[in-house]
Protein backbone atom coordinates (compact mmCIF):
# COMPACT_ATOMS: atom_id res chain seq x y z
CA UNK A 1 0.00 0.00 0.00
CA UNK A 2 1.55 3.67 -1.15
CA UNK A 3 -1.04 5.85 0.71
CA UNK A 4 -3.74 5.51 -1.98
CA UNK A 5 -6.86 3.79 -2.45
CA UNK A 6 -6.26 0.45 -3.75
CA UNK A 7 -9.48 -0.65 -5.42
CA UNK A 8 -10.74 -3.99 -5.49
CA UNK A 9 -8.73 -6.75 -3.60
CA UNK A 10 -10.51 -9.60 -4.19
CA UNK A 11 -8.10 -11.62 -6.55
CA UNK A 12 -5.35 -11.26 -4.37
CA UNK A 13 -7.20 -13.00 -0.82
CA UNK A 14 -7.28 -16.41 -0.49
CA UNK A 15 -10.64 -18.31 0.71
CA UNK A 16 -11.22 -20.89 2.43
CA UNK A 17 -15.15 -22.44 3.15
CA UNK A 18 -15.18 -23.98 6.41
CA UNK A 19 -16.33 -27.29 6.86
CA UNK A 20 -17.79 -28.85 9.79
CA UNK A 21 -17.17 -27.38 13.09
CA UNK A 22 -16.83 -23.69 13.49
CA UNK A 23 -13.40 -22.66 13.45
CA UNK A 24 -11.47 -20.08 15.02
CA UNK A 25 -8.31 -17.76 14.24
CA UNK A 26 -5.66 -19.96 15.79
CA UNK A 27 -7.30 -22.89 12.86
CA UNK A 28 -7.80 -20.52 10.20
CA UNK A 29 -3.68 -19.29 10.70
CA UNK A 30 -3.00 -23.48 10.50
CA UNK A 31 -5.20 -23.71 7.41
CA UNK A 32 -3.23 -20.92 5.56
CA UNK A 33 -0.11 -22.28 6.64
CA UNK A 34 -0.80 -25.49 5.11
CA UNK A 35 -1.95 -23.79 1.75
CA UNK A 36 -5.82 -24.52 2.36
CA UNK A 37 -6.71 -21.21 1.28
CA UNK A 38 -7.46 -20.66 -2.41
CA UNK A 39 -7.74 -17.78 -4.58
CA UNK A 40 -10.68 -16.93 -7.22
CA UNK A 41 -10.02 -15.12 -9.96
CA UNK A 42 -12.60 -12.07 -9.26
CA UNK A 43 -12.45 -8.79 -7.97
CA UNK A 44 -15.09 -9.63 -5.77
CA UNK A 45 -15.34 -13.27 -4.43
CA UNK A 46 -18.54 -15.24 -4.76
CA UNK A 47 -20.17 -18.15 -3.40
CA UNK A 48 -24.01 -18.90 -4.20
CA UNK A 49 -26.81 -19.19 -1.89
CA UNK A 50 -26.83 -21.38 1.29
CA UNK A 51 -23.08 -21.44 1.47
CA UNK A 52 -21.20 -22.58 4.35
CA UNK A 53 -18.89 -19.47 6.30
CA UNK A 54 -15.88 -18.66 4.43
CA UNK A 55 -12.80 -17.33 5.51
CA UNK A 56 -10.67 -14.58 3.43
CA UNK A 57 -7.34 -13.77 4.27
CA UNK A 58 -5.66 -10.87 2.60
CA UNK A 59 -1.91 -9.72 3.40
CA UNK A 60 -1.41 -5.91 3.36
CA UNK A 61 1.58 -4.12 3.57
CA UNK A 62 3.02 -1.07 4.23
CA UNK A 63 6.19 0.06 2.56
CA UNK A 64 6.40 3.29 4.19
CA UNK A 65 7.93 4.23 7.64
CA UNK A 66 4.96 5.88 8.65
CA UNK A 67 1.31 4.34 9.62
CA UNK A 68 -1.47 4.79 6.63
CA UNK A 69 -5.23 5.11 7.44
CA UNK A 70 -8.01 3.39 5.50
CA UNK A 71 -11.09 2.67 5.12
CA UNK A 72 -11.69 -0.81 4.86
CA UNK A 73 -14.77 -1.66 2.70
CA UNK A 74 -16.37 -5.11 3.31
CA UNK A 75 -18.85 -7.36 1.83
CA UNK A 76 -22.52 -6.54 1.40
CA UNK A 77 -25.19 -5.19 3.79
CA UNK A 78 -27.49 -8.29 3.89
CA UNK A 79 -24.15 -10.26 5.12
CA UNK A 80 -25.19 -12.14 8.12
CA UNK A 81 -22.18 -12.12 10.36
CA UNK A 82 -18.37 -10.28 9.81
CA UNK A 83 -15.62 -11.43 11.94
CA UNK A 84 -12.45 -8.76 11.08
CA UNK A 85 -9.27 -9.30 12.76
CA UNK A 86 -6.06 -7.45 11.75
CA UNK A 87 -3.15 -9.56 12.73
CA UNK A 88 0.81 -8.20 13.15
CA UNK A 89 3.57 -10.70 13.45
CA UNK A 90 1.30 -13.23 14.70
CA UNK A 91 -0.35 -11.48 17.20
CA UNK A 92 -4.03 -10.07 17.29
CA UNK A 93 -4.26 -6.51 17.10
CA UNK A 94 -7.67 -5.35 16.37
CA UNK A 95 -11.25 -7.21 16.22
CA UNK A 96 -14.77 -6.52 14.82
CA UNK A 97 -17.52 -7.86 14.90
CA UNK A 98 -20.70 -6.93 12.72
CA UNK A 99 -23.28 -8.07 10.56
CA UNK A 100 -27.29 -7.69 10.02
CA UNK A 101 -27.17 -10.82 12.50
CA UNK A 102 -25.71 -8.29 15.49
CA UNK A 103 -27.51 -5.89 17.18
CA UNK A 104 -27.06 -2.10 16.64
CA UNK A 105 -26.23 -2.19 12.99
CA UNK A 106 -22.41 -1.18 13.79
CA UNK A 107 -20.02 -0.60 10.57
CA UNK A 108 -22.61 -0.82 8.18
CA UNK A 109 -23.00 1.64 5.40
CA UNK A 110 -26.09 1.64 3.64
CA UNK A 111 -26.02 0.06 -0.31
CA UNK A 112 -22.45 -0.02 0.26
CA UNK A 113 -21.54 -2.85 2.86
CA UNK A 114 -19.29 -2.74 5.98
CA UNK A 115 -16.41 0.00 6.72
CA UNK A 116 -14.16 -0.08 9.26
CA UNK A 117 -11.20 2.18 10.18
CA UNK A 118 -7.92 0.48 9.56
CA UNK A 119 -4.36 1.80 10.66
CA UNK A 120 -1.56 -0.24 8.95
CA UNK A 121 1.63 0.27 10.79
CA UNK A 122 4.81 -0.42 8.70
CA UNK A 123 5.85 -3.67 7.32
CA UNK A 124 3.60 -5.98 6.83
CA UNK A 125 -0.38 -6.65 8.75
CA UNK A 126 -2.69 -9.43 7.72
CA UNK A 127 -6.19 -9.45 7.56
CA UNK A 128 -8.76 -12.12 8.10
CA UNK A 129 -12.03 -12.23 7.61
CA UNK A 130 -15.09 -14.90 8.71
CA UNK A 131 -18.22 -14.13 7.38
CA UNK A 132 -21.56 -15.80 6.78
CA UNK A 133 -24.99 -15.25 5.54
CA UNK A 134 -27.93 -17.72 3.77
CA UNK A 135 -28.35 -14.69 1.20
CA UNK A 136 -25.98 -14.72 -1.77
CA UNK A 137 -22.72 -14.28 -0.72
CA UNK A 138 -20.52 -11.98 -2.08
CA UNK A 139 -17.77 -10.48 -0.48
CA UNK A 140 -15.94 -7.46 -2.35
CA UNK A 141 -12.63 -5.96 -0.56
CA UNK A 142 -11.07 -2.28 -0.69
CA UNK A 143 -9.19 -0.10 1.25
CA UNK A 144 -10.32 3.70 0.45
CA UNK A 145 -8.30 6.74 1.38
CA UNK A 146 -10.50 8.94 3.74
CA UNK A 147 -11.09 11.23 0.93
CA UNK A 148 -12.22 8.72 -1.73
CA UNK A 149 -14.16 7.24 0.87
CA UNK A 150 -16.08 10.48 1.57
CA UNK A 151 -16.82 11.01 -2.18
CA UNK A 152 -17.71 7.43 -2.89
CA UNK A 153 -20.29 7.28 0.10
CA UNK A 154 -21.59 10.90 -0.99
CA UNK A 155 -22.29 9.24 -4.26
CA UNK A 156 -23.97 6.83 -2.98
CA UNK A 157 -26.41 8.63 -0.80
CA UNK A 158 -27.08 11.10 -3.71
CA UNK A 159 -27.92 8.08 -6.04
CA UNK A 160 -30.18 6.52 -3.42
CA UNK A 161 -31.65 9.84 -2.37
CA UNK A 162 -33.01 10.07 -5.87
CA UNK A 163 -33.88 6.92 -6.75
CA UNK A 164 -36.15 6.25 -3.71
CA UNK A 165 -37.27 10.26 -4.55
CA UNK A 166 -37.98 8.40 -8.11
CA UNK A 167 -39.67 5.47 -6.35
CA UNK A 168 -42.09 7.48 -4.20
CA UNK A 169 -43.39 10.17 -7.01
CA UNK A 170 -44.64 7.25 -8.93
CA UNK A 171 -46.24 5.40 -6.16
CA UNK A 172 -48.44 8.37 -5.36
CA UNK A 173 -48.75 9.78 -8.42
CA UNK A 174 -50.63 6.11 -9.74
CA UNK A 175 -52.28 6.47 -6.38
CA UNK A 176 -53.71 9.41 -7.27
CA UNK A 177 -54.76 8.61 -10.64
CA UNK A 178 -56.54 5.12 -8.73
CA UNK A 179 -58.40 7.44 -7.61
CA UNK A 180 -59.51 9.72 -9.67
CA UNK A 181 -59.94 6.85 -12.27
CA UNK A 182 -60.64 3.98 -9.79
CA UNK A 183 -58.21 1.99 -12.66
CA UNK A 184 -57.13 -1.10 -10.56
CA UNK A 185 -53.89 -1.44 -13.18
CA UNK A 186 -52.78 1.78 -11.27
CA UNK A 187 -53.32 0.84 -7.48
CA UNK A 188 -51.44 -2.82 -8.63
CA UNK A 189 -48.75 -0.68 -10.26
CA UNK A 190 -47.97 1.29 -7.34
CA UNK A 191 -48.12 -2.11 -4.89
CA UNK A 192 -45.57 -3.23 -7.57
CA UNK A 193 -42.99 -0.29 -7.37
CA UNK A 194 -43.90 0.04 -3.69
CA UNK A 195 -42.64 -3.46 -2.91
CA UNK A 196 -39.63 -3.17 -5.27
CA UNK A 197 -38.50 -0.06 -2.64
CA UNK A 198 -39.13 -2.32 0.10
CA UNK A 199 -36.80 -4.71 -1.03
CA UNK A 200 -34.06 -2.59 -1.58
CA UNK A 201 -34.72 -0.78 1.67
CA UNK A 202 -33.77 -4.59 3.23
CA UNK A 203 -31.24 -5.55 0.74
CA UNK A 204 -29.20 -2.48 0.52
CA UNK A 205 -29.41 -2.57 4.51
CA UNK A 206 -31.35 1.51 4.65
CA UNK A 207 -33.87 -0.37 6.22
CA UNK A 208 -32.17 -2.28 8.79
CA UNK A 209 -29.96 0.75 9.36
CA UNK A 210 -32.80 3.27 9.68
CA UNK A 211 -35.43 1.57 11.11
CA UNK A 212 -35.40 -2.08 13.06
CA UNK A 213 -31.32 -2.70 13.72
CA UNK A 214 -32.32 -3.82 16.73
CA UNK A 215 -34.67 -6.92 15.53
CA UNK A 216 -32.05 -9.40 13.75
CA UNK A 217 -35.04 -11.70 13.51
CA UNK A 218 -36.90 -9.91 11.41
CA UNK A 219 -34.04 -8.82 9.10
CA UNK A 220 -32.64 -12.36 9.13
CA UNK A 221 -36.35 -13.13 6.77
CA UNK A 222 -36.95 -9.66 5.65
CA UNK A 223 -35.21 -10.04 2.31
CA UNK A 224 -36.41 -13.56 1.63
CA UNK A 225 -40.46 -12.02 2.55
CA UNK A 226 -39.95 -8.90 0.60
CA UNK A 227 -38.46 -11.26 -2.49
CA UNK A 228 -41.55 -12.81 -2.20
CA UNK A 229 -43.65 -9.94 -2.38
CA UNK A 230 -42.11 -8.36 -5.06
CA UNK A 231 -42.76 -11.65 -7.21
CA UNK A 232 -46.41 -11.64 -6.46
CA UNK A 233 -46.87 -8.15 -6.71
CA UNK A 234 -45.36 -7.60 -10.28
CA UNK A 235 -47.22 -11.07 -11.64
CA UNK A 236 -50.40 -9.87 -9.94
CA UNK A 237 -49.90 -5.96 -11.96
CA UNK A 238 -49.11 -8.04 -15.27
CA UNK A 239 -52.36 -9.99 -14.89
CA UNK A 240 -54.38 -6.98 -14.15
CA UNK A 241 -52.74 -4.40 -16.87
CA UNK A 242 -52.46 -7.33 -19.77
CA UNK A 243 -56.05 -8.44 -18.90
CA UNK A 244 -55.63 -11.88 -18.89
CA UNK A 245 -58.51 -12.59 -16.97
CA UNK A 246 -60.09 -11.87 -20.73
CA UNK A 247 -57.22 -13.31 -22.77
CA UNK A 248 -56.30 -16.33 -21.03
CA UNK A 249 -58.20 -17.10 -18.05
CA UNK A 250 -56.51 -20.59 -17.04
CA UNK A 251 -53.52 -18.77 -17.20
CA UNK A 252 -54.33 -15.71 -14.92
CA UNK A 253 -56.45 -18.24 -12.32
CA UNK A 254 -52.97 -20.34 -12.26
CA UNK A 255 -50.86 -17.43 -11.62
CA UNK A 256 -52.99 -16.01 -9.01
CA UNK A 257 -52.77 -19.50 -7.21
CA UNK A 258 -49.22 -19.30 -7.33
CA UNK A 259 -48.89 -16.03 -6.00
CA UNK A 260 -50.99 -16.81 -3.15
CA UNK A 261 -49.23 -19.83 -2.65
CA UNK A 262 -45.58 -18.81 -2.54
CA UNK A 263 -46.83 -16.07 -0.13
CA UNK A 264 -48.40 -18.79 2.06
CA UNK A 265 -45.39 -20.70 1.81
CA UNK A 266 -43.39 -17.93 2.99
CA UNK A 267 -45.31 -17.37 5.94
CA UNK A 268 -45.51 -20.55 7.07
CA UNK A 269 -41.76 -20.78 6.56
CA UNK A 270 -40.75 -17.54 8.76
CA UNK A 271 -43.32 -19.04 11.76
CA UNK A 272 -41.80 -22.13 11.61
CA UNK A 273 -38.12 -20.51 11.47
CA UNK A 274 -37.03 -22.65 8.37
CA UNK A 275 -34.81 -20.21 7.11
CA UNK A 276 -32.95 -22.38 4.43
CA UNK A 277 -36.57 -23.22 2.40
CA UNK A 278 -37.37 -19.22 3.13
CA UNK A 279 -33.91 -18.87 0.96
CA UNK A 280 -34.91 -21.23 -1.69
CA UNK A 281 -38.24 -20.25 -2.50
CA UNK A 282 -37.33 -16.98 -2.71
CA UNK A 283 -34.78 -17.21 -5.04
CA UNK A 284 -36.68 -19.60 -6.98
CA UNK A 285 -40.04 -17.80 -7.14
CA UNK A 286 -37.88 -14.17 -8.18
CA UNK A 287 -36.09 -17.00 -11.30
CA UNK A 288 -40.08 -18.16 -11.90
CA UNK A 289 -40.91 -14.17 -11.89
CA UNK A 290 -38.23 -13.27 -14.23
CA UNK A 291 -39.02 -15.63 -16.89
CA UNK A 292 -42.78 -15.24 -16.49
CA UNK A 293 -42.70 -11.01 -16.95
CA UNK A 294 -40.61 -11.77 -20.19
CA UNK A 295 -43.05 -14.70 -21.34
CA UNK A 296 -45.78 -12.58 -20.18
CA UNK A 297 -44.31 -9.58 -22.29
CA UNK A 298 -43.71 -11.74 -25.39
CA UNK A 299 -47.60 -13.33 -25.11
CA UNK A 300 -49.20 -9.37 -24.61
CA UNK A 301 -46.53 -8.00 -28.28
CA UNK A 302 -48.39 -10.87 -29.65
CA UNK A 303 -52.25 -11.12 -28.47
CA UNK A 304 -52.29 -7.40 -27.03
CA UNK A 305 -50.20 -5.61 -28.92
CA UNK A 306 -51.12 -2.15 -27.86
CA UNK A 307 -50.00 -2.96 -24.17
CA UNK A 308 -47.73 -5.24 -25.36
CA UNK A 309 -45.48 -3.06 -27.52
CA UNK A 310 -44.66 -0.60 -23.76
CA UNK A 311 -44.99 -4.05 -21.28
CA UNK A 312 -42.74 -5.82 -23.46
CA UNK A 313 -39.53 -3.62 -23.25
CA UNK A 314 -40.40 -2.75 -19.95
CA UNK A 315 -40.07 -6.20 -18.49
CA UNK A 316 -37.17 -6.44 -20.56
CA UNK A 317 -35.37 -3.50 -18.91
CA UNK A 318 -36.37 -5.02 -15.48
CA UNK A 319 -35.71 -8.29 -15.72
CA UNK A 320 -32.31 -7.30 -17.49
CA UNK A 321 -30.92 -5.86 -14.41
CA UNK A 322 -32.51 -7.93 -12.01
CA UNK A 323 -30.45 -10.61 -13.69
CA UNK A 324 -27.05 -8.74 -14.15
CA UNK A 325 -27.87 -8.00 -10.12
CA UNK A 326 -28.44 -11.50 -9.51
CA UNK A 327 -25.53 -12.81 -11.44
CA UNK A 328 -23.04 -9.96 -9.86
CA UNK A 329 -24.81 -11.12 -6.35
CA UNK A 330 -23.22 -14.58 -7.13
CA UNK A 331 -20.55 -13.74 -7.92
CA UNK A 332 -20.48 -14.92 -11.93
CA UNK A 333 -20.19 -11.03 -13.23
CA UNK A 334 -17.75 -8.62 -11.88
CA UNK A 335 -19.32 -6.37 -9.11
CA UNK A 336 -18.56 -2.82 -10.94
CA UNK A 337 -20.72 0.39 -10.49
CA UNK A 338 -22.57 -0.90 -13.33
CA UNK A 339 -23.40 -3.95 -12.51
CA UNK A 340 -24.42 -3.54 -9.15
CA UNK A 341 -26.78 -0.45 -10.51
CA UNK A 342 -28.07 -2.63 -12.84
CA UNK A 343 -31.36 -2.92 -10.48
CA UNK A 344 -31.67 0.26 -10.08
CA UNK A 345 -31.42 1.57 -13.57
CA UNK A 346 -33.25 -1.82 -15.06
CA UNK A 347 -36.22 -0.82 -12.49
CA UNK A 348 -36.06 3.21 -13.76
CA UNK A 349 -36.02 2.01 -17.38
CA UNK A 350 -39.31 -0.49 -16.94
CA UNK A 351 -41.57 2.48 -14.65
CA UNK A 352 -40.69 5.66 -17.17
CA UNK A 353 -42.27 2.94 -19.97
CA UNK A 354 -44.61 1.33 -18.20
CA UNK A 355 -45.87 4.70 -17.24
CA UNK A 356 -46.23 5.39 -21.16
CA UNK A 357 -48.10 2.03 -21.21
CA UNK A 358 -50.41 3.15 -18.50
CA UNK A 359 -50.73 6.40 -20.12
CA UNK A 360 -51.33 5.12 -23.66
CA UNK A 361 -54.16 2.14 -21.81
CA UNK A 362 -55.59 5.59 -20.13
CA UNK A 363 -55.73 7.53 -23.61
CA UNK A 364 -57.42 4.01 -25.30
CA UNK A 365 -59.56 3.78 -22.47
CA UNK A 366 -61.09 7.85 -23.28
CA UNK A 367 -60.81 7.38 -26.66
CA UNK A 368 -63.27 4.03 -26.29
CA UNK A 369 -65.61 5.67 -23.78
CA UNK A 370 -65.74 8.52 -26.25
CA UNK A 371 -66.56 6.81 -29.06
CA UNK A 372 -69.50 4.49 -26.68
CA UNK A 373 -70.76 7.67 -25.87
CA UNK A 374 -70.67 9.18 -29.40
CA UNK A 375 -72.55 5.87 -30.63
CA UNK A 376 -74.94 5.94 -27.74
CA UNK A 377 -76.29 9.12 -28.66
CA UNK A 378 -75.76 7.94 -32.83
CA UNK A 379 -78.53 6.33 -34.30
CA UNK A 380 -76.60 3.89 -36.46
CA UNK A 381 -78.45 3.85 -40.14
CA UNK A 382 -78.88 6.96 -40.42
CA UNK A 383 -75.99 9.03 -38.56
CA UNK A 384 -78.48 11.63 -37.07
CA UNK A 385 -79.10 11.88 -33.50
CA UNK A 386 -81.04 9.66 -31.48
CA UNK A 387 -84.73 10.25 -29.53
CA UNK A 388 -82.09 10.48 -25.97
CA UNK A 389 -79.23 12.39 -27.80
CA UNK A 390 -81.99 14.96 -29.17
CA UNK A 391 -83.67 15.43 -25.88
CA UNK A 392 -79.84 16.11 -24.34
CA UNK A 393 -79.27 18.57 -26.50
CA UNK A 394 -82.03 20.27 -27.08
CA UNK A 395 -83.04 20.92 -23.35
CA UNK A 396 -80.90 23.62 -23.17
CA UNK A 397 -82.03 25.14 -26.19
CA UNK A 398 -85.80 24.53 -24.34
CA UNK A 399 -84.18 26.57 -21.48
CA UNK A 400 -83.22 29.70 -23.11
CA UNK A 401 -86.34 29.77 -24.66
CA UNK A 402 -88.78 29.34 -22.09
CA UNK A 403 -86.84 31.73 -19.71
CA UNK A 404 -86.35 34.77 -22.16
CA UNK A 405 -89.32 34.35 -23.91
CA UNK A 406 -88.33 33.26 -27.44
CA UNK A 407 -90.18 31.55 -30.14
CA UNK A 408 -89.38 28.08 -31.03
CA UNK A 409 -91.24 25.83 -33.18
CA UNK A 410 -90.67 21.40 -33.72
CA UNK A 411 -91.23 19.80 -37.18
CA UNK A 412 -92.42 16.01 -36.88
CA UNK A 413 -92.05 13.88 -40.28
CA UNK A 414 -93.57 10.60 -41.20
CA UNK A 415 -92.42 8.86 -44.31
CA UNK A 416 -96.00 8.22 -45.73
CA UNK A 417 -96.51 4.29 -47.10
CA UNK A 418 -93.09 3.08 -45.74
CA UNK A 419 -94.74 -0.27 -44.17
CA UNK A 420 -95.75 -1.24 -47.71
CA UNK A 421 -92.04 -0.22 -48.84
CA UNK A 422 -90.72 -2.50 -46.53
CA UNK A 423 -93.37 -5.60 -47.25
CA UNK A 424 -92.75 -4.97 -51.23
CA UNK A 425 -89.18 -4.18 -51.36
CA UNK A 426 -87.48 -5.52 -48.52
CA UNK A 427 -86.26 -3.60 -46.07
CA UNK A 428 -82.52 -2.98 -46.99
CA UNK A 429 -85.02 -0.75 -49.44
CA UNK A 430 -86.46 0.93 -46.71
CA UNK A 431 -83.15 1.60 -44.99
CA UNK A 432 -81.62 3.42 -48.00
CA UNK A 433 -84.65 5.52 -48.09
CA UNK A 434 -84.28 6.21 -44.29
CA UNK A 435 -80.57 7.24 -45.51
CA UNK A 436 -81.38 9.10 -48.38
CA UNK A 437 -83.79 10.61 -46.32
CA UNK A 438 -81.63 11.76 -43.46
CA UNK A 439 -78.88 13.48 -45.82
CA UNK A 440 -82.23 15.19 -47.50
CA UNK A 441 -83.04 16.74 -43.98
CA UNK A 442 -79.50 17.63 -43.47
CA UNK A 443 -79.92 20.00 -46.52
CA UNK A 444 -82.68 21.67 -45.26
CA UNK A 445 -81.49 22.41 -42.16
CA UNK A 446 -79.96 25.78 -40.55
CA UNK A 447 -77.17 26.57 -38.26
CA UNK A 448 -78.20 25.95 -34.92
CA UNK A 449 -81.06 23.62 -35.79
CA UNK A 450 -80.98 20.11 -34.36
CA UNK A 451 -82.37 16.83 -36.45
CA UNK A 452 -82.75 13.65 -34.89
CA UNK A 453 -84.46 10.49 -35.97
CA UNK A 454 -87.34 9.83 -33.37
CA UNK A 455 -88.19 6.07 -34.25
CA UNK A 456 -89.15 4.05 -37.42
CA UNK A 457 -90.04 6.55 -40.36
CA UNK A 458 -90.46 9.60 -38.35
CA UNK A 459 -88.17 12.43 -38.18
CA UNK A 460 -87.93 15.66 -35.70
CA UNK A 461 -86.55 18.59 -36.29
CA UNK A 462 -86.32 21.46 -33.75
CA UNK A 463 -86.31 24.82 -34.67
CA UNK A 464 -84.38 27.35 -32.21
CA UNK A 465 -85.85 31.12 -32.61
CA UNK A 466 -88.47 30.45 -35.56
CA UNK A 467 -92.28 31.06 -35.02
CA UNK A 468 -94.77 28.76 -36.50
CA UNK A 469 -95.32 30.39 -39.56
CA UNK A 470 -91.63 30.34 -40.51
CA UNK A 471 -91.80 26.71 -38.88
CA UNK A 472 -94.81 25.70 -41.94
CA UNK A 473 -92.79 27.03 -44.51
CA UNK A 474 -89.48 25.33 -43.78
CA UNK A 475 -91.46 21.94 -43.71
CA UNK A 476 -93.05 23.10 -46.81
CA UNK A 477 -89.69 23.05 -48.65
CA UNK A 478 -89.06 20.07 -47.34
CA UNK A 479 -92.07 18.16 -48.57
CA UNK A 480 -91.41 19.56 -51.72
CA UNK A 481 -88.29 18.90 -52.34
CA UNK A 482 -89.20 14.84 -51.18
CA UNK A 483 -91.39 15.36 -53.80
CA UNK A 484 -89.85 16.68 -56.27
CA UNK A 485 -86.99 14.49 -55.43
CA UNK A 486 -88.68 11.53 -56.37
CA UNK A 487 -86.16 9.24 -53.85
CA UNK A 488 -85.98 5.50 -55.37
CA UNK A 489 -88.73 6.03 -57.25
CA UNK A 490 -87.05 5.11 -60.70
CA UNK A 491 -86.95 1.44 -59.19
CA UNK A 492 -89.24 1.55 -56.97
CA UNK A 493 -92.08 2.42 -59.61
CA UNK A 494 -94.05 4.79 -56.84
CA UNK A 495 -92.82 7.90 -55.88
CA UNK A 496 -91.64 8.83 -52.36
CA UNK A 497 -94.34 11.62 -50.01
CA UNK A 498 -94.55 12.72 -46.56
CA UNK A 499 -96.29 14.18 -44.18
CA UNK A 500 -95.96 16.75 -41.12
CA UNK A 501 -97.15 18.47 -38.24
CA UNK A 502 -95.87 21.48 -36.68
CA UNK A 503 -95.94 23.05 -33.61
CA UNK A 504 -94.43 26.13 -31.66
CA UNK A 505 -93.93 26.46 -28.21
CA UNK A 506 -97.23 28.41 -26.50
CA UNK A 507 -97.91 27.19 -22.82
CA UNK A 508 -96.40 24.01 -23.13
CA UNK A 509 -94.85 22.33 -20.12
CA UNK A 510 -91.78 20.49 -21.58
CA UNK A 511 -90.27 19.83 -24.72
CA UNK A 512 -91.97 16.38 -24.83
CA UNK A 513 -95.72 18.34 -24.72
CA UNK A 514 -94.58 20.49 -27.95
CA UNK A 515 -93.03 17.04 -29.62
CA UNK A 516 -96.61 15.66 -28.82
CA UNK A 517 -98.71 19.07 -30.19
CA UNK A 518 -96.35 18.45 -33.32
CA UNK A 519 -97.31 14.44 -33.34
CA UNK A 520 -101.16 16.02 -32.61
CA UNK A 521 -100.33 17.89 -36.27
CA UNK A 522 -98.57 15.06 -37.69
CA UNK A 523 -101.85 12.65 -37.13
CA UNK A 524 -103.96 15.26 -39.10
CA UNK A 525 -101.68 15.54 -41.96
CA UNK A 526 -101.77 11.55 -41.98
CA UNK A 527 -105.60 11.52 -41.59
CA UNK A 528 -106.26 14.64 -44.13
CA UNK A 529 -104.96 12.49 -47.17
CA UNK A 530 -101.40 12.66 -46.49
CA UNK A 531 -98.31 14.45 -48.54
CA UNK A 532 -99.28 18.01 -46.50
CA UNK A 533 -98.14 20.05 -43.53
CA UNK A 534 -100.89 20.90 -41.25
CA UNK A 535 -99.86 23.87 -38.98
CA UNK A 536 -101.06 23.38 -35.20
CA UNK A 537 -104.27 24.98 -33.62
CA UNK A 538 -102.51 28.23 -31.57
CA UNK A 539 -103.93 27.17 -28.25
CA UNK A 540 -102.21 25.77 -25.06
CA UNK A 541 -101.61 21.74 -24.88
CA UNK A 542 -102.47 20.14 -21.66
CA UNK A 543 -100.03 18.32 -20.15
Amino acid sequence: MQGASSGPLGERAGYLLEQGTPQDLAAAQRALKQGAFQRQERTAAGFGIASPPVWMHLALVNPSDRPLTYQLLLGQPWLDQLDVRLVRAGQLKQHWRSGDMVPGAQFLLPAMGYVFPVELMPGRTELFVRAQTAESFLLPVSLLTAEDFERTSRGFRYRYGVFYGFLLAFIFYNLILFAGLWERSHLYYALYVLSFMALSLVYTGHGFRWWWSGQVGFQQYALFAAMVLYACAGLLFAVRFLQLDQLTPRVSMSIRRLSLLALAAMALFITARQLYAAVYLAYGLFTVFTLAMVVLGVFAYRRARSRGIYFLPAVLCSMLGLGIGLLTAFGLLASNVWTTSAVEIGLILEAVLLSLALGNHMRNQSRARQKAEHLARIDSLTGLLNRRAFLADAAPLWSTAVRHGRPMSVLLLDIDFFKQVNDQFGHDSGDRILQDMAKLLLGNCREGDILARWGGEEFVLLLPETGLGQATALGERIRRDVEGRRILADWLGMPLTVSLGAAQLQAENSLSDLVCAADGRLYEAKRGGRNQIVPPVLEPVSA
